[in-house]
């Protein structure tokens, strides 16, 4: 196999259905709205409070499904069996308790990582101080600064996700008993490629930095208008979303491309 041809089959197979793409597309901003509402529901009353649980619970149990059932989605195009939406995503359904768990390590993976960032000057000030004084002069600060930066960025949105995203669909695809030795030996076999990591990077590049640049961009109009710069919001808003949905959606390909492929050497089917 080419060093482009993974590459070529993660892309094509994460445009090759329509129908989940329309899904992933409305359903998200349905739920964003929903978790809108529930910020704006009282709770001074007793039914007032089992309204604001049950809605959490409902709003993260659909966010769960939507998304484990892409990868299983994924996951069965590249295993040689039937991909179809609904049976995808009611597997996920029925292990909504095993994704929810590994939803909170991810999650808590993921914002300690993320956290690293506030001692990102405190640590860059440290090293350059241990560096000798012939060195120093050559290091500037804001390199060091930017350096740490981007090591920050690579353990939240590649190296967690990377290691983290495969269990998840292990547990989507057949719930904790697939936590034995077979199931961690398709962990393994899953991430265990150098294409796996490089096109896990660009994706985190381009859905996260690239759409942060979209809407922290401004346009420069000497004469700004308001529908203008209504429209231009907009316009930047959906920009940045597709651009986020589309590197979601490499990732989940890629995802169930190696992890389907190594279950199927493996001779494990879905439950």
């Amino acid at each position: 196999m080419s060093h482009f041809e993974e590459p070529r089959l993660v892309l094509a197979g994460s445009v090759r259905s329509g129908r989940l793409w329309l899904v992933q597309f409305f359903v998200n901003p349905i739920l964003a709205g929903l978790f809108a509402a529930w910020l704006l529901i009282p709770e001074a009353r007793f039914w007032q409070l089992g309204l604001n649980v049950l809605l959490a619970l409902a709003i993260a149990a659909l966010a769960l499904v939507l998304h484990a059932g892409t990868l299983n989605y994924f996951s069965d195009q590249f295993r040689e069996q039937p991909a179809a939406i609904t049976t995808a995503f009611w597997r996920a359904l029925r292990h909504i308790a095993s994704i929810a768990v590994f939803a909170v390590i991810f999650y808590v993976a993921w914002s300690l990582a993320g956290g690293l960032d506030r001692y990102q000057e405190t640590l860059s000030t440290y090293f350059r101080s241990t560096l000798p004084a012939s060195l120093r002069g050559h290091v500037a600060l804001g390199v060091l600064t930017g350096i740490f930066g981007a090591l920050v960025f690579l353990l939240q949105w590649v190296v967690v996700p990377g290691i983290l995203l495969p269990l998840a669909w292990i547990a989507a695809d057949q719930g904790f008993r697939g936590f034995g030795r077979s199931g961690w030996k398709t962990w393994k076999t899953a991430v265990a490629s150098p294409h796996y990591w490089a096109i896990l990077a660009v994706a985190a590049f381009i859905g996260v930095y690239g759409s942060n640049m979209l809407l922290s961009w401004r346009p420069s109009s000497e004469s700004p208008t308001f529908a203008g710069e209504t429209t231009n919001l907009v316009l930047r808003l959906f920009l940045a979303y597709g651009l986020g949905l589309f590197s979601w959606m490499v990732v989940c390909s890629l995802i169930g491309r190696r992890a389907g492929l190594a279950q199927s050497v493996a001779g494990n089917p879905a439950a």
